[in-house]
């Protein structure tokens, strides 16, 4: 398992490059940067160039933080941003890739045979 952290800056887009060397991507938490601003905080997310979501909503001093279990494939484009006055943390991990076994190799050429 590897740790993955971005920070967003209000108004801004991250882009989430595909890469299918990591794994899959599992965001866990979402945080506000530190500030005083009694303003909300909208997280979205776009994937494949989709309409955005929005995945939480977060307020200082109310709702600093909020729980999310969010995957995404490797294989996907994905794009963060915040609508607000605030920055917010994204935390959360790459999931390790699964190594086949001999048994597995083993059935997919019985299957193909």
């Amino acid at each position: 398992m590897t740790f993955w952290g971005v920070e967003i800056f209000p108004f801004e887009n991250v882009i989430l490059q595909p890469d299918e060397s990591k794994g899959k991507l599992h965001i866990s938490r979402a945080t506000l940067g530190k500030a005083r601003n009694e303003n909300r905080c909208i997280v979205l997310c776009s994937v494949g160039g989709r309409d955005s979501v929005n995945l939480c909503s977060l307020r200082a001093e109310k709702n600093e933080s909020c729980e999310l279990d969010l995957d995404f494939d490797e294989d996907t484009e994905v794009y963060f941003s915040v609508d607000g006055p605030l920055r917010v943390h994204l935390t959360g991990y790459y999931r390790e890739k699964r190594k086949s076994s001999k048994n597995d190799d083993d059935e997919n050429q019985t299957e193909e045979d």
